[in-house]
C-alpha cells in the first residue's frame, strides 16, 4: 500500500472516530470543541482525502470574507460575465457557485471534493437555485484556464447560521483561500478568526480587500500588512480594489488586474499550482495532532462529568439500600398494624405468663390462638406488605430527590435532568410492583420454612400450626430488634418477639432459628436492592442517551495516533 494510501486509510478512521465523539454536555470548552471536531471532520472528507487521491487535480480557490466585500462581484468580474447573483439584499450568496473551465468540470461534478453537497449544474435565473444553500452550482466557464477553479462562498458573518456553516465549510475544502474585505470591515474581528485559523493551519492564502476609497491605497494596504505581520501572516499577499463605478454589475478589468495575473499564473504553471497544493495540504495534514487533541481533551472532560454524575447517583442509592437495611433491622416495622395484628393472633398478653413455662405449653397456647383465628395471619402478611411497601417507596422518593439535589450542582446535571419532572420520585413502575415483590419474598420465606420442616416430625409441627403462620413467626423475629420502639411499646414488641423465637426454636432448634432469620433478612435486602437498583435505572438511562459512551472518546485517541504513524 503505498504511502497516500495508508494515510487516506488513517484519515478515514480518524473521521468516523471524530464523528462518534458527541461532546453532547455543555461544559468547560466543549462548544468550541464540536466546531473543531465538525471542521475537521468536513475537511478530511472535503479536502484531504480527495486531494491526496489526485495531487495533480485543479486547484481550488474558494473566495470567501464578510458580508458586503464584493465576493459576487469580483468572481463575475473574473470570468467577464455574471455567473455568480450579486445585489444590495443580505445575505446574497446563499449556495455556492463553483467557476471552472469546461475541461475541469468532470472532476469537481464526481463529486469526489465536497461529497456531501449535491450538484447543480449551469447558470441560475436569480431567485433560482441560488436561494438554497444545499447544493453545489457548476458553472464550466472558458474565461478560466483549465486547472483552476475558484468558488463563490456565502458570507463567513451571515445573518444565516447555515450560510456561516457552509462557508466554514467550502474553505476547509480549499487549497486557497481568496479572503475578501473592504477598507471599512478589514479590521473586524470575525475576518480575524479565520485568518487565524489560516495561519494555524498553514493554509495558502491572499486577501483583496474592496471598496479602498481612491487616493487611499497608499495608507490602508501597509495597515492591514502590519496587522498580517502581527498575526505571523508576513508576506501573503493583498489585493487592493478601489471604489469605482460597476458597468453592467461588474468591476473594471483593469481593477483586478494584479488579482487576475495571480490566478491566471496559478492555472498556468505547473510547478507554483504544485507549490500551492503541497503548502496547504501539508499545513492542514500538519493542523491534525493539535485540533484532534482538543477534542479529546474536551471528551475527557465529559467523562470525567459523566463519571461523577453516574458515581453520585450510585451513591445515593447505596445508601438508600443501607438505610433500607438499617430500617429492617431496626425494630421500625414491628409496631403499628403490624404488632398489632401479630399480637391479636397469638394474644401476647396471655401468654407473657407463659415465657418461663414449658415449650409445649406455649406451643399448644400459640396454636390454640392460630386455629381459632383462620384468615388472620394473612392480615399480618398484610400489614408487613403494606409497611414494607411504604418503607421502600419513602427510600426510593429520597433517593429521586437527593439524586436530582445532587446533578444540579454538578457540571452537565441540569443538561442531562432536562426538567424531566418524572425523575423527582420513584416511578410508577416502581411503585406498581413493591408490593408483588414484597409478597414474593414472603412465598421466599415460606420455603425457607419448607426446606427446614422436611423432616417428618417437624412436618407435623409445622402442619400443626400453619406454614403461613410460621412464616409470619419469622418475619416477626427478622423484625424484632427494638431500635425504632418507643415507649410502652419495648416490652410488648420484646414479647411478641419473644414468643415467636420460642416458638420457632421449639420446631427447628436456636441454631437453626437464627440461621433462618440471616437469610430471611438476606432474601428480602436482595429484592429490596434490586427494586432500587431497577428505579436507579432511569437516571442511567437519561445520562447515557444524552452523552456518548467513553470508549468514543479512547477510539479516538487510537485512530489519532494510527494517522500519526501512517506519516
Amino acid at each position: 500500500m503505498s504511502s497516500e494510501a495508508t494515510t487516506i486509510a488513517a484519515l478515514e478512521r480518524l473521521t468516523e472516530a471524530l464523528r462518534s465523539n458527541g461532546l453532547e454536555l455543555n461544559i468547560g470548552d466543549a462548544t468550541a470543541a464540536r466546531h473543531t471536531r465538525d471542521e475537521l471532520a468536513d475537511q478530511i472528507g472535503d479536502y484531504l482525502v480527495p486531494r491526496l487521491k489526485r495531487l495533480d487535480a485543479p486547484l481550488l480557490v474558494v473566495l470567501g470574507g464578510s458580508t458586503g466585500s464584493g465576493k459576487s462581484t469580483i468572481a463575475n468580474t473574473i470570468v467577464g460575465e455574471e455567473v455568480s447573483p450579486a445585489g444590495v439584499l443580505r445575505p446574497t450568496t446563499r449556495a455556492p457557485v463553483l467557476l471552472c473551465n469546461p475541461e475541469d468540470e468532470p472532476w469537481f461534478a464526481g463529486g469526489d471534493v465536497l461529497p456531501d453537497l449535491p450538484r447543480l449544474t449551469g447558470q441560475s435565473a436569480t431567485g433560482d437555485a441560488v436561494t438554497t444553500g444545499t447544493v453545489l452550482r457548476l458553472v464550466p466557464v472558458s474565461a478560466l484556464d483549465p486547472g483552476l477553479a475558484i468558488i463563490d462562498a456565502p458570507d463567513i458573518d451571515s445573518v444565516e447560521e447555515a450560510n456561516r456553516d457552509l462557508a466554514t465549510q467550502l474553505l476547509g475544502a480549499a487549497d486557497m483561500w481568496l479572503f475578501a474585505t473592504t477598507a471599512v470591515r478589514y479590521a473586524d474581528a470575525v475576518p480575524w478568526d479565520f485568518l487565524r485559523q489560516a495561519q494555524a493551519r498553514g493554509t495558502s492564502l491572499a486577501i483583496v480587500i474592496n471598496r479602498v476609497p481612491p487616493g487611499a491605497t497608499a495608507e490602508i494596504v501597509p495597515h492591514l500588512e502590519s496587522m498580517l505581520e502581527a498575526a505571523r501572516l508576513a508576506g501573503v499577499a493583498v489585493y487592493p480594489i478601489e471604489q469605482t463605478d460597476l458597468t453592467d454589475g461588474m468591476l473594471p478589468a483593469a481593477a483586478i488586474g494584479d488579482l487576475h495575473q495571480l490566478l491566471s499564473e496559478l492555472a498556468t504553471d505547473a510547478d507554483r499550482r504544485s507549490e500551492v497544493v503541497r503548502t496547504t495540504l501539508d499545513g492542514a495534514l500538519d493542523s491534525i495532532g493539535p485540533r484532534v487533541g482538543t477534542v479529546i481533551d474536551a471528551g475527557r472532560d465529559q467523562n470525567a462529568a459523566i463519571l461523577e454524575l453516574q458515581e453520585t447517583m450510585e451513591r445515593v442509592y447505596s445508601r438508600a439500600r443501607d438505610g433500607l437495611s438499617d430500617d429492617i433491622s431496626s425494630g421500625n416495622l414491628l409496631q403499628g398494624e403490624v404488632l398489632e395484628r401479630w399480637q391479636e393472633l397469638i394474644g401476647t398478653a396471655e401468654l407473657m405468663q407463659a415465657v418461663q413455662s414449658r415449650i409445649s405449653l406455649i406451643r399448644d397456647r400459640i396454636g390454640a390462638f392460630i386455629s381459632g383465628r383462620p384468615g388472620a395471619t394473612a392480615e399480618v402478611q398484610g400489614e408487613i406488605t403494606s409497611t414494607l411497601e411504604q418503607l421502600l417507596i419513602d427510600h426510593a422518593d429520597s433517593a429521586s430527590s437527593a439524586v436530582i439535589s445532587a446533578w444540579k450542582e454538578l457540571p452537565g446535571g441540569r443538561q442531562v435532568l432536562d426538567d424531566d419532572r418524572s425523575l423527582e420520585r420513584s416511578s410508577e413502575e416502581f411503585r406498581a410492583i413493591v408490593a408483588s415483590e414484597i409478597r414474593a419474598w414472603q412465598d421466599d420465606i415460606l420455603n425457607l420454612v419448607r426446606e427446614r420442616g422436611a423432616g417428618k416430625r417437624t412436618t407435623a409441627r409445622i402442619l400443626a400450626f400453619g406454614v403461613n403462620s410460621i412464616g409470619v413467626a419469622l418475619m416477626v423475629v427478622l423484625f424484632s430488634q427494638t431500635g425504632g420502639i418507643t415507649g410502652g411499646e419495648i416490652a410488648i414488641g420484646a414479647g411478641t418477639a419473644g414468643l415467636s423465637q420460642t416458638l420457632l426454636s421449639a420446631l427447628f432448634g436456636e441454631q437453626a432459628v437464627r440461621e433462618l432469620a440471616v437469610e430471611a433478612k438476606r432474601l428480602l435486602i436482595d429484592r429490596v436492592s434490586g427494586l432500587l437498583d431497577g428505579d436507579a435505572n432511569r437516571f442511567r438511562v437519561k445520562l447515557w442517551s444524552v452523552v456518548s459512551p467513553q470508549e468514543h472518546a479512547e477510539a479516538l485517541a487510537a485512530a489519532l495516533q494510527d494517522y500519526e504513524r501512517s506519516r
